[in-house]
């Protein structure tokens, strides 16, 4: 090619005279990028060989300018495909499935296991030693009755004393629904707080659970009233029919279609209520609210939540066996080795009380966690609640956010608003 003014640079055979050169290829003598490969010599004698088809060829990317001496260029960008999802706790802040919700519920015992761990075991601790000092003296005073030859025949003391054992044992019963209703209580709020990977104190949970005790007390008992209703019309059904001596036949058939209608009604009463209790805690609602809440919020989903929460309630149940079969086995040996019957009864009972904690401490958080979970992805799933929750997350990685954490899981932050007249946790 010429240097002098005007001149043109030698057009390659076939092309145009303001056609570019090949891509990749600079024309003979012209300036290449440092660190290109230099094109081939046209004095070299040889043909051109067979390239790339025109376009980008493979691997290549967009151009980069060189960067200063001693410093790489600038790197490539990330291809096609969602970015990963926000984690600032326990659980990614996305729709949730199955295996997310379980994993969630390892995490959550594992970032905080003095307020998990730690607190079941206290909990269910004390209300099994309540329990124990309540049920023994009357289960003294039956096995003392039925062990007297005079009282043999006066079934009225027999009578006497199995009344008076039941009824310890329903106040046992009553202590252990009050402690597990704490203890769920308290554990969805530290779900809470994990779900953004922030701390929280056992004392800091009572405090925020402490004005949410009765409604969980009276949604527990309205769930126990209605699960008994069923129970009642099933055998009251039977016992009609056998009253007015109906074939046995007909009291097999209509019994049998009674019970799997009054299993039904428990089935369906129970996954449509199950998300009551965070709804309680979480958002802070009454017990008929949080019931309408939690209908809302399983409707359209109802097989799935029926689903996750059966798997989670026998994951849980083979859990609390592994640990407390040991224990009962342990239980029967020490007995069967023991000269008094009353004593080897009451070591039964209190070996097996230690193996329920131990099995208790290990399975309510997990079960607390998942059902937590599950409220917090149907709130995803139909209020885009994990957009609310995204936006939090950022915010408090820039140090702008204005809004507590327990604040958050209001209804009203679903839609952006803030709630008008709603009062904190813990004014």
């Amino acid at each position: 090619m010429t240097d002098g003014p005007g001149s043109t640079p030698d057009v390659p055979p076939g092309w145009a005279s303001n056609q570019p050169p090949p891509y990749g290829t600079p024309p003979p003598g012209q300036w290449a990028t440092p660190g290109s490969v230099p094109g081939p010599d046209p004095d070299a004698g040889q043909g051109p060989g067979p390239g790339p088809a025109p376009g980008y060829g493979p691997g290549q990317g967009y151009w980069q300018a060189p960067g200063p001496p001693g410093y790489p260029g600038y790197p490539q960008g990330y291809g096609y495909g969602a970015p990963p999802a926000i984690k600032p706790g326990i659980i990614p802040l996305r729709p949730l499935n199955m295996g997310d919700m379980f994993n969630g519920g390892v995490q959550f015992i594992r970032s905080n296991p003095k307020a998990t761990l730690g607190l079941s075991a206290m909990v269910t601790a004390v209300s099994q030693v309540i329990s124990l000092l309540v049920q023994l003296p009357a289960m003294a005073d039956f096995l003392g009755a039925a062990a007297d030859p005079a009282l043999a025949d006066d079934p009225r003391a027999l009578v006497t004393a199995m009344s008076g054992f039941l009824g310890r044992s329903l106040i046992g019963g009553v202590i252990a629904m009050f402690a597990q209703v704490v203890l769920t209580g308290m554990l969805t709020t530290v779900l809470g707080r994990s779900v953004f990977g922030e701390p929280i104190t056992i004392g800091q949970a009572w405090a925020l659970v402490r004005s949410r005790i009765l409604p969980l007390i009276g949604l527990a008992l309205l769930q126990t009233v209605i699960v008994g209703g069923f129970i009642v019309i099933a055998v009251l059904a039977f016992l009609g029919l056998s009253f007015v001596g109906a074939p046995g036949g007909v009291i097999a058939l209509v019994g049998f279609v009674v019970v799997v209608a009054a299993v039904a009604g428990i089935v369906f009463i129970y996954t449509k209520m199950s998300l009551a209790g965070p709804s309680v805690v979480l958002e802070r609602l009454g017990v008929i609210a949080a019931i309408n809440r939690s209908f809302q919020l399983v409707r359209g989903d109802f097989w799935r939540v029926f689903g996750i929460l059966l798997l989670t309630t026998i994951l849980a149940g083979l859990v609390a066996s592994f640990v407390t079969v040991p224990f009962s086995i342990a239980g029967a040996i020490f007995g069967a080795t023991s000269d008094n019957p009353t004593n080897a009864l009451y070591l039964q009972l209190v070996v097996g009380a230690l193996g329920g904690i131990i099995g208790g401490t290990i399975t309510n958080p997990f079960t607390a966690a998942v059902f937590g979970l599950l409220y917090t992805d149907r709130r995803m799933r139909s209020e885009a609640f994990d957009l609310v929750l995204q936006t939090e997350a950022m915010d408090r990685q820039r140090g702008g956010s204005s809004v507590s954490i327990d604040e958050l899981w209001h209804p009203a932050y679903a839609a952006g608003n803030r709630p008008y007249g709603y009062q904190p946790p813990g004014a």
